[in-house]
């Protein structure tokens, strides 16, 4: 059979769409990963007839994690060029040309080519300046005032997450979960958080964006001096560098007379010229958020008319939060119609900052609607899961956590690695020292080489052939690694960048300490889908913890169990201290390690519904 990638038309409609096939992709990636491998001491085209599959795919995860380091850490002139387009780019924007901005983007080549930087050298670039400038404190005030701005709506999406992730200097530890938004989107969406974050910061130094990208974004690249500004030679004052360029007369998209003659005409009257100014506007934009400008009109003229049935008037900017507020009514929150409302109403906000008339006031409202986006981002009763356990206070949690099994076992652990120890050639627990380590949780195992007697005793220790045999321990270790409190290779396990912060205090740090907690309960709930008939596994673990972390206000659908008591993943988080069963094995969570929970949850969740896409 031809591969559709033959017919022309095919794959002109393909091209359009930014889609281009790239025969022997995967063999490029393999030859690539090679060298790791063998660093490793597998070689794939020769692999034994008693070679252990386990320990392969370990390896390849291990090696195509470094490889993919290396793609996301660009060097020389390729972080030069990398830093150059980001200037490039936050110059455009920030000057109001935004096609201009979007062409310095479209240049830039998926591959590595010579000294050019690719796609994957400027996410990683973006991310780690990100991370950098967002966790510095003589930044913070500057920086708290960035915004996301108005872009293709998975770009904005990404952003917004690699936003909230900066501000925790983990942007670009989280690289793997952020790829979830797609390659592009996330290229496209950190550039922008660049261009958002060096727009506030040049806001609050009173300077332009030009010449603060000339400074924070040639560090390396000594030797080239910044670009002269010429007085005048912006259309935008500093802090409002994301308004589309305005025409000769200084305005664009300007309501009609009849509009500005407000008390001249009825509220209808202004509603409908409010409506043909902001269709106008929508005709000559590059982007909307609805599939037309149809459909979009359609939105606003219900909101329109929502907003005058309690009295409010959106020609004015100070009712634009209100009109939020009403929008967050149980009877009215739809996720998905929520959504489409908040992307309209955030169009609707750049149409008047593009008149520019009270600018103050429309920024303002421009922040409410952003601030509604990134909470409408974890709406559903997973989100107001999380949100109801996050009220619980921080020190509160600090201190319910620091009591777990799981948590207060890291100090014995971290004296235990002390500079180092050897691990198994997958960076796990030897089979010598898993009685050790899993005591330290309270579990009693022996790492054995092969099992004897009756090894499903439950009042014997578990005969652990590996440390997956200990699923307790092995979430564990998997928790403290990703949150980097330690770091394994083929080798050794020492302890990892967050080990010192960890120890400095007689507590863990809150974010820290619920970051592994957070992680452990995913990877637990996630466990079963590498077995067989995991997914009954899963049916019955995630609803008990719904119904144990829900509002009162939030439905949580029954299902059936098979009447055999908590699944072993539901017993597992109570070993490890974040949840209890009460008569008649009712589950409950403390309220200190609630909101690790919920996000654990949110987390498995999405990893889940990942695994069940591909």
């Amino acid at each position: 059979m031809a591969s559709p990638f033959d017919d022309p038309e095919f794959a002109a409609r393909l091209a359009q769409m930014g889609v281009v096939h790239t025969p022997g992709m995967a063999d490029r990636l393999m030859d690539d990963l090679a060298p790791l491998l063998a660093a490793e001491g597998i070689d794939l085209n020769n692999l034994d007839a008693d070679t252990d599959l386990d320990e392969v795919n370990a390896a390849l995860d291990r090696a195509t994690e470094r490889h993919n380091l290396a793609l996301f850490t660009p060097i020389g002139a390729q972080r030069v060029g990398a830093l150059e387009v980001l200037r490039l780019f936050a110059e455009s924007f920030a000057e109001g040309g935004e096609d201009e901005a979007a062409a310095v983007l479209a240049g830039v080549e998926s591959d590595p080519a010579g000294d050019a930087p690719a796609i994957s050298h400027l996410i990683g670039v973006s991310l780690g300046l990100l991370d950098s400038w967002h966790t510095d404190p003589g930044l913070h005030a500057a920086l708290a005032a960035t915004r996301v701005p108005r872009w293709r709506r998975a770009a904005r999406a990404a952003a917004t997450d690699v936003l909230a992730l900066a501000r925790k200097g983990r942007a670009f530890d989280s690289l793997k979960s952020l790829h979830r938004h797609g390659g592009l989107a996330l290229f496209e969406g950190s550039a922008l958080l660049v261009a958002a974050s060096l727009s506030a910061r040049a806001a609050s130094e009173g300077v332009s964006v030009r010449d603060l990208a000339g400074r924070v974004l040639m560090d390396a690249s000594p030797g080239r001096s910044a670009p002269a500004v010429l007085p005048g030679s912006s259309l935008h004052a500093p802090g409002s560098s994301f308004m589309r360029p305005q025409g000769a007369s200084g305005t664009r998209g300007q309501r009609p007379a009849a509009t500005r003659q407000g008390g001249a005409r009825s509220a209808r009257s202004a509603d409908r010229a409010l409506l043909r100014g902001f269709g106008a506007w929508l005709e000559s934009s590059p982007s909307i958020a609805a599939p037309t400008v149809d459909d979009e009109l359609k939105m606003m003229e219900m909101l329109v008319g929502i907003a005058r049935g309690e009295g409010l008037d959106l020609h004015r900017a100070t009712d634009v939060e209100p009109l939020i507020d009403l929008l967050w009514d149980p009877d009215l929150e739809n996720p998905e119609a929520l959504g489409a409302a908040l992307e309209t109403l955030h169009d609707y906000v750049h149409f008047r900052l593009d008149e520019g008339r009270d600018l103050d006031g429309w920024e303002e409202a421009h922040g409410a609607v952003e601030d509604a986006l990134d909470d409408a981002g974890a709406s559903g009763p997973l989100g107001a899961m999380v949100e109801d356990a996050e009220k619980v206070s921080p020190e509160t949690r600090r201190r319910a956590l620091a009591q777990t099994t799981l948590i207060a076992a890291v100090k014995d652990l971290l004296e235990w690695v002390g500079p180092g120890r050897p691990v198994t050639q997958t960076g796990g627990v030897r089979r010598g020292d898993i009685r050790q380590v899993a005591k330290m949780l309270g579990i009693r195992a022996v790492g054995v080489a092969k099992r004897v007697g009756d090894h499903r005793d439950e009042g014997a220790p578990v005969q652990a052939l590996s440390m997956a045999d200990v699923p307790l321990l092995a979430q564990w270790w998997e928790a403290l690694s990703t949150a980097q409190v330690i770091r394994t290779n083929s080798s050794s396990v020492r302890p990892g960048p967050a080990a010192a912060e960890w120890s400095a205090e007689a507590l863990p740090p809150l974010d820290l300490a619920e970051r592994v907690a957070e992680i452990f309960v995913a990877a637990t709930l996630a466990a079963p889908m590498k077995t067989g008939f995991g997914s009954i596994i899963v049916r019955e673990s995630l609803p008990p913890l719904m119904h144990a972390l829900a509002p009162e206000d939030v439905d949580v659908p029954d299902v059936a169990g098979f009447g055999h008591g908590p699944v072993w993943t539901l017993r597992n988080l109570e070993r490890a201290g974040v949840v209890t069963f009460g008569a008649s094995d009712s589950l409950k969570i403390p309220d200190g390690t609630r909101a690790a929970v919920a996000r654990g949850l949110l987390l498995a969740v999405a990893h889940l519904a990942g695994t069940e896409d591909g």
